[in-house]
């Protein structure tokens, strides 16, 4: 179990017993506030049971059965029920102290104050929850969330003030139920991102306040479905509320702009505090590919969570997620100078936007070959891209292809002589052309012919054999490069590096220098 998790159990659970002490001191004697006491019981047991420590769940489900039923009028209040319940107490906060030190010692005790409790109300004796336990804690931390939501979004608090709440929406992303529970996922995603910049000394929007609101009523709605047994609610007019409110705070924020370093300085001609390292430890194409893989990666995610994504507020926080981050992508590769790739990640982003199946394929495509361990050139990436979104062309596996060789070898033939293939051969070519297959002994037959038929050629050849003397010497000179075609030769390199990227090739740069030293001879 992470030290985290136990901390966040740790806090929650001495408040809520603290509460049910509460109650009992405020009651003088008499039966305390049930709804109150079933309320934090069960909370207390969703907590402890998702932490895994069930002596303690065990207690808390013992309150729970003893408060239900006096509730219910089977079991009347004495002063052995009232010893029981504050012996319970106590006992639950020596317990939650020992929680990272638990031993047979807690065990015990858990057990013998859990059987005391049974003899008042058994296990039998009282219904129990029609929801699991799990389900159960994230209903009840739901309305709990959506109170204080409401009444921060009537009265608005300081970040300091209202940071218990959000500690506990923080809370709910560590139950693994959660992520099966759609749309409270990405009402709780939602109010995070939402928050941060609160937290960090922002002001309150009317935008804010808004998506407080809306996202109190969809969390209000899903734990009333939680507490029945049932799921929440993939679409509804609350729902429908929250995904109009995000888009609208999102298109109130301000977006991360992008200042070139230069506009940091004075354009007087004279050096900055910033200059270029006269030798760098990495290249502009080794440092493009380290910071392109992160963000590929993250790009990729959001496009396989868009595949999936089932109701409007995923569907809606994905849309807005994908602009962001093909926006993002498309500048960093313009700020690198790779603007046929920033060009494309800027003609995906108005489909990618929509969730087009076509833009997240290739979008998909392009990160997967951008984050490979061995990356391909940026031009070679867009080639495969684009060339994978054009769909074959057909071939149909009865029609055969014609042999042009037969037909070009027939024609080469003087006019008026017979072709060195024969009739048989051409024949069987010219019915493949007209679209009747050729097979069995007709193409053996059409094969043989046709290579028995270059055989005169040694006979009788096509043209005058020329005769090339063995003696002659080339001069080494006129095999190499020099001056502007060594030049020349150079920069079309430097330009074939420069589209490949990456670390170039040592043979490359070992070439280049030689070409250098030949650009310097002129005769």
């Amino acid at each position: 179990m992470s030290s985290g998790l136990l901390d966040f159990f740790t806090l929650e659970a001495s408040e809520y017993v603290e509460h049910l002490d509460g109650l009992v001191a405020k009651a003088s004697g008499g039966a305390p506030d049930l709804e109150g006491c079933i309320r934090n019981a069960r909370a207390l047991r969703g907590s402890a049971t998702m932490v895994k420590v069930g002596g303690i769940a065990d207690v808390a489900s013992a309150l729970e059965r003893v408060s239900h039923a006096l509730q219910a009028g089977g079991l009347p209040w004495s002063d052995a029920l009232r010893g029981a319940f504050v012996a319970a107490i106590d006992d639950l906060k020596i317990l939650i102290r020992g929680v990272r030190t638990w031993s047979d010692a807690e065990t015990t005790r858990a057990a013998a104050r859990a059987h005391e409790l049974a003899t008042f109300a058994p296990a039998a004796s009282t219904a129990g929850a029609s929801a699991p336990n799990a389900s159960i804690f994230l209903a009840t931390e739901a309305t709990e969330i959506a109170r204080a939501l409401l009444a921060f979004a009537e009265d608005p608090v300081g970040p300091a003030s209202f940071s218990a709440t959000l500690q506990r929406v923080r809370g709910l992303r560590g139950i693994a139920l959660l992520k099966d529970l759609p749309p409270l996922p990405e009402i709780v995603d939602t109010l995070d991102q939402a928050a941060k910049a609160f937290e960090l000394g922002g002001a309150v929007t009317p935008a804010l306040r808004a998506l407080f609101s809306a996202a109190a009523h969809v969390l209000a709605d899903g734990s009333i479905a939680l507490m029945r047994g049932d799921r929440p609610r993939t679409t509804s007019d609350e729902l429908a509320a929250f995904v109009s409110a995000a888009g609208a705070f999102g298109a109130s924020s301000t977006p991360d702009e992008v200042v070139p370093i230069s506009a940091l300085f004075p354009d007087d001609g004279q050096p900055g505090l910033v200059s270029a390292a006269l030798t760098p430890p990495t290249s502009a194409a080794q440092r493009f590919r380290m910071e392109v893989v992160s963000h590929a990666e993250h790009l990729r995610r959001l496009v396989g969570d868009a595949s999936h994504a089932v109701d409007a507020a995923t569907r809606e926080r994905l849309s807005r997620e994908l602009a962001s981050s093909t926006r993002s992508l498309s500048r960093m590769a313009s700020s690198f100078g790779e603007a046929p790739l920033a060009a494309f990640f800027e003609e995906q982003r108005a489909q990618a936007v929509l969730l087009a199946g076509v833009a997240l394929t290739a979008l998909d495509r392009a990160c997967t070959l951008l984050a490979a361990p061995h990356g391909k050139g940026t031009a070679e990436i867009l080639r495969e891209v684009r060339g994978a979104d054009a769909a074959p062309a057909p071939m149909h596996p009865t029609v055969p292809v014609p042999l042009p060789a037969v037909v070009e070898i027939a024609s080469l033939a003087p006019a008026g002589e017979a072709s060195l293939v024969s009739r048989a051969a051409a024949g069987a070519a010219a019915g493949a052309a007209a679209g009747e297959a050729t097979s069995g002994d007709a193409l053996s037959a059409m094969l043989v012919s046709g290579l028995s038929g270059l055989s005169g050629l040694e006979e009788t050849p096509l043209a005058e054999p020329i005769d090339v003397p063995d003696d002659v010497t080339v001069p080494i000179e006129d095999l190499v490069y020099r001056g502007r075609d060594a030049l020349d030769r150079a920069i079309e390199l430097r330009d074939q590096m420069r589209t490949a990227g990456g670390a170039p090739d040592s043979a490359l740069l070992a070439e280049l220098f030689d070409l250098l030293e030949l650009a310097a001879t002129t005769d």
